[in-house]
């Protein structure tokens, strides 16, 4: 899994592990907190849930658009120099 990885992606990918892993934890927990007492107000916890959610999928994407670029050969410049 970790084969043919640079260490950045490497940290980058536990990281987003850790915190899907917290955020599914958060998930639930809102999950129990509203099927146990209807009345309270998650609104807050549900806004920074959203608000994690999509840095880390934003984060994931330029990973990829990163690593895609890089392997394309877009890098390189019409007269043949570019970084490699």
């Amino acid at each position: 899994m970790f084969r043919n990885r640079s260490v950045v992606e490497i940290i980058v990918l536990t990281f987003t592990l850790v915190v899907g892993i917290s955020l599914l934890g958060l998930g639930a927990v809102i999950a129990v907190i509203e099927i146990n007492n209807p009345a309270t107000d998650t609104s807050a916890a549900v806004q920074a849930l959203a608000a994690v959610l999509s840095a880390i999928v934003g984060a994931l994407l330029g990973l990829l658009a990163g690593k895609a670029e890089r392997l394309s050969g877009l890098a390189r410049r019409p007269n043949g120099e570019g970084e490699e």
